[in-house]
């Protein structure tokens, strides 16, 4: 057989196996079971979110601020009887009776028994808890994917169809990261979606602030990369143990037990948890982690109670890509190497 045409049957057992995979994953029933959940979950979550908001009538407005003009005139005059209170030294009144109206913050929404939905205030924190929803079944679809054909032997089979073991576990790995990012970008347009729609019959049209979208796409970017993580790392565990139920007990065990207790006897952990880098991921500028205790202070030099630790969006998808680059490395090494039968 010449070259060329030993080229175009590789390239065609290539192609075959990719559309093969992607029939498994679609074929599962337990994955198809998994699916119609959550988007069950999406429909009565979006229902449910209608019922909370609503377009505040003329009269509710005014109501409100009826009310808070009311607090505005109680609060005015305490603070004018309490400068008056000789019993308070003249030097501490100020900090005693609290600082001029004007800078406490009086917001009509928080008359409202129902606020409106706003783009700026819902919008990006809708997106977190879609994202979130999203990774957690990402993890189960990953590691559903490739335990299932370790617990029916199937991948011992195929392996006699393609003997090739590398090309069969980066052919599963690419199909598990492909279906995983097709979820994460369908529920965040899917969130947009309700969003909009709640803007317009539950909410008010504001502007929203220069760079609003901007933002968001890159939080929705990285929701995404985060559903693709946490696919590969429920893929990767599975591939690893061989076993589906395995994996997800120990990513049971790991989240309920493992980090709690971390965060209890070894604070300084925190930063290198897998749920406060997927935050950090996720989270516009990353998170602020405090950790209590007595600390000098190296801009200022003075004693501060506790030590705040920045974890960037960078530095959060570092720290998951690194652990699920060992997970994947460990996993294909042992796949290529270890006895399958």
């Amino acid at each position: 057989m010449s070259a060329p045409a030993r080229h175009a049957q590789a390239e065609t057992r290539r192609g075959s196996l990719l559309r093969t995979e992607f029939a498994r994953l679609r074929a599962r029933r337990f994955i198809q079971v998994l699916i119609g959940l959550a988007l069950l979950g999406f429909v009565v979550l979006s229902v449910v979110a209608f019922t909370q908001y609503s377009k505040p009538t003329a009269e509710v407005l005014a109501d409100a601020q009826a009310r808070l003009e009311q607090d505005i005139d109680l609060a005015e005059q305490f603070r004018e009887e309490c400068l008056a209170e000789e019993s308070i030294p003249e030097d501490e009144r100020e900090f005693a009776c609290g600082p001029p109206l004007q800078e406490q913050g009086y917001v009509l929404d928080n008359y409202i028994d129902k606020r409106p939905f706003t783009l700026t205030d819902d919008l990006p924190g809708g997106a977190l808890a879609v994202a979130a929803a999203s990774a957690m079944l990402g993890f189960v679809i990953g590691a559903t994917y490739v335990g299932a054909e370790w617990s029916t032997r199937s991948i011992v089979a195929l392996l006699f169809w393609e003997p090739r073991r590398l090309r069969v576990i980066g052919i599963k790995t690419g199909v598990a990261a492909g279906a995983a990012a097709t979820l994460g970008l369908v529920g965040q347009l899917a969130w947009l979606g309700i969003a909009q729609l709640l803007v317009r019959t539950r909410g008010t049209t504001t502007e929203v602030p220069d760079g609003f979208w901007a933002d968001y796409a890159g939080q929705g970017f990285r929701a995404v990369m985060l559903v693709v993580i946490a696919t590969l790392l429920g893929f990767g565990l599975a591939n690893l143990l061989r076993n589906t139920g395995a994996a997800l007990g120990v990513g049971f065990a790991y989240f309920a037990v493992v980090e709690t207790a971390l965060r209890g006897l070894i604070p300084r952990t925190q930063p290198f948890l897998i749920s406060e880098s997927a935050l950090a991921l996720i989270q516009q500028g990353g998170i602020s982690i405090f950790m209590f205790g007595a600390t000098v202070d190296e801009e200022t030099g003075s004693f501060t109670e506790f030590t705040e630790i920045v974890v960037s969006n960078l530095r959060g998808g570092l720290t998951l890509s690194a652990y699920l680059l060992v997970l994947l490395g460990l996993g294909t090494w042992l796949f290529r190497r270890r006895d399958l039968h």
